[in-house]
């Protein structure tokens, strides 16, 4: 029997809500203020939030942040408390369309920072790229990182915040990958085997331990893994089931400035339907 994928996709987006409570994450604009009769009411406060390049490569991993804080009528709000953040982001696994939130993240607190008497705030060298060393738990990097700014002029429980954010492109060196299938038909009950290896350009960091993923049916993201060897070679099975229709095989690189990998591949499930 197929597995119960409609209550799988209700976990998994109250783990993502609740996830992202966790994180303390808030709208990317505006102030938590609530509307009035006739239209929204006027913001108190601008937060602005910019970096010294819009993008990123390999090498230059690096930004500098700057921002200001403004009252509604343009004058600079000197010594404000500012809290920066930063926020890799993935795409959402999601073949079903429902509509849960599409960009995953990964959130750090960069700290606080105070505007100067002209109302502005900056935040030199600051790392564009994840910081774990371990393997994301998250397998398909938009290569985008995202900056946060939030201003709190007070009380702290008002929940009057304002918000600033603004998006660095990290620029990904390719890699690839190549397979062999030990047999193009399956039946339910066969063992699929993809044999392979992983490759990018020399001098990007080493290949070993990459994640290699095999997905066999269209609503999991994957349905059997392994890693490569120093080499970049690897070898991924899984047990074929009735309902599996769709097979393709990826790569997920540990570097957030390494793009992963993927193939098609030639098979095609024979199980007689009942």
């Amino acid at each position: 029997m197929r597995p119960p994928s409609p209550v799988a996709r209700l976990a998994a987006t109250a783990a993502l809500a609740l996830a992202t409570l966790a994180l303390g994450l808030a709208p990317a604009h505006g102030a938590d203020t609530a509307s009035v009769p006739g239209g929204p009411p006027e913001r108190a406060y601008t937060v602005s939030v910019s970096t010294d390049t819009s993008s990123t490569d390999f090498g230059h991993r690096t930004v500098d942040v700057t921002g200001s804080v403004t009252r509604a009528d343009g004058t600079p709000v000197a010594d404000a408390p500012v809290e920066l953040g930063k926020s890799v982001l993935f795409n959402t696994w999601n073949p079903w369309g429902d509509p849960i939130d599409p960009t995953e993240r990964e959130f750090l607190k960069l700290g606080t920072v105070r505007t100067d008497t002209e109302g502005r705030f900056s935040l030199p060298d600051v790392a564009a790229d994840r910081w774990e060393t371990t393997d994301s738990v998250h397998l398909f990097p938009r290569h985008q990182v995202e900056f946060q700014a939030s201003y709190d002029p007070g009380p702290p429980d008002d929940n009057e915040i304002y918000f600033g954010d603004t998006t660095v492109h990290a620029q990904a060196v390719p890699s690839t990958i190549t397979y062999k299938v030990n047999r193009t038909k399956v039946r339910a009950g066969d063992t699929l085997v993809v044999t392979g290896k992983v490759t990018w350009p020399a001098g990007h960091g080493p290949v070993a331990g990459t994640r290699v993923l095999l997905r066999t049916y269209y609503e999991s993201a994957y349905d059997a893994k392994t890693t490569t060897d120093a080499r970049g070679n690897f070898t991924v099975r899984a047990k074929i089931r009735g309902y599996d229709h769709e097979f393709v095989v990826f790569s997920a690189p540990r570097d957030y400035y390494v793009a992963g990998a993927s193939a098609d591949l030639p098979v095609k499930n024979v199980t007689p339907r009942p």
